[in-house]
C-alpha cells in the first residue's frame, strides 16, 4: 500500500479549478503551486504539429468550430482558449506539445494522453516519440491511451518509454492483460477502483493511478486503497490534505 506522503498529485488537464483546461495558463500555475505532475491531452492538427487538447472538436473549449484533425495550427493558434473559462483568459491559446515541454522542463512528470478517437492519427505515436526523443527528461513522462493498439505500437517502436493503461471499467485479469501490453501504469477511473485490484496490479509490478478524483471524501478513499497517484481537478486542495501545502483563505 502506498503511504499517503508518497502519492502523486496530478492536476486534470493542468487543473480545471483555476484556469482554463490545457492552457499554459494553467500549466504555470501547477508548477507555481508545485504540484507533482500534469495531465495533459495530445492530437495532432491538419498541419500536423502535435497540439495539447482534449476534445476532437473545438466548440467546447475554445470559440471555433470543426475538427482539430481538419483544421491547421495557424487557423487554431487565431482562437481563444480561455475566453469560454473567464474572460481574463481570452489570450489564452491552444498550446503546441513543444510549448509545454519547454515550460515544464523536467519540473514535473507529464502524463501524456493520445487521443486517437473517434479520429485516428495515423503514425501519431511515432511523432510524439520522435519529440520526446529531444526533451532530456523522459524519466518524467507516461503516454497513456485508451486504445490498447497505440501502447502495442508505442513499445514496439521504444522499450523504454514509461505506458499506461487507461480504463473506465475493471477488466477481468486487468494486471496480467497490461502486463501482458507492455505498460507500467495503470490509470483507472476513480469509480472502478478497487483495493483488490490496486494490490494485484501492484504485486504485478504496476504502479495505479486513479482519475478523475475530486472531493475529501473520494480523496481519502483512494489513499485507503492504496493509489500511487491521484488525477484531480483541484490538486491544491489534495496537497493541503496530504499536508503539503497550506490553505489559502
Amino acid at each position: 500500500m502506498s503511504k499517503a506522503e508518497d502519492i502523486k498529485v496530478f492536476a486534470y488537464r493542468g487543473g480545471r479549478e483555476w484556469a482554463p483546461e490545457n492552457t499554459l495558463a494553467a500549466f504555470k500555475n501547477c508548477l507555481e503551486l508545485g504540484v507533482d505532475g500534469i495531465e495533459l491531452d495530445v492530437q495532432r492538427c491538419a498541419s500536423g504539429e502535435l497540439i495539447v487538447i482534449h476534445d476532437q472538436d473545438l466548440g467546447r473549449t475554445t470559440n471555433g468550430v470543426g475538427l482539430v484533425g481538419d483544421i491547421t495550427y495557424d487557423e487554431i493558434h487565431r482562437l481563444s482558449a480561455g475566453q469560454w473559462f473567464d474572460i481574463g483568459f481570452r489570450e489564452e491559446k491552444v498550446p503546441l506539445l513543444s510549448q509545454v515541454l519547454d515550460m515544464v522542463a523536467g519540473k514535473l512528470l507529464l502524463n501524456i494522453e493520445i487521443k486517437n478517437a473517434p479520429m485516428a492519427y495515423p503514425d501519431i505515436e511515432e511523432e510524439l516519440l520522435a519529440m520526446l526523443s529531444d526533451y532530456n527528461h523522459n524519466d518524467k513522462v507516461v503516454v497513456s491511451s485508451f486504445d490498447h493498439y497505440v501502447l502495442q505500437r508505442l513499445r514496439k517502436l521504444n522499450s523504454d518509454v514509461q505506458l499506461a493503461m487507461l480504463a473506465d471499467a475493471i477488466l477481468i485479469d486487468m494486471p496480467k492483460y497490461a502486463v501482458g501490453l507492455g505498460v507500467n501504469y495503470l490509470h483507472l477511473c476513480f469509480g472502478s477502483c478497487r483495493a483488490e485490484i490496486v494490490e494485484e496490479a501492484h504485486q504485478a509490478g504496476l504502479k495505479v493511478t486513479g482519475w478523475t478524483a475530486n472531493g475529501r471524501r473520494a480523496w481519502l478513499d483512494a489513499i485507503k486503497m492504496g493509489v500511487d497517484g491521484i488525477v484531480t481537478d483541484d490538486p491544491a486542495e489534495l496537497m493541503v490534505l496530504l499536508g503539503r501545502a497550506m490553505r489559502l483563505d
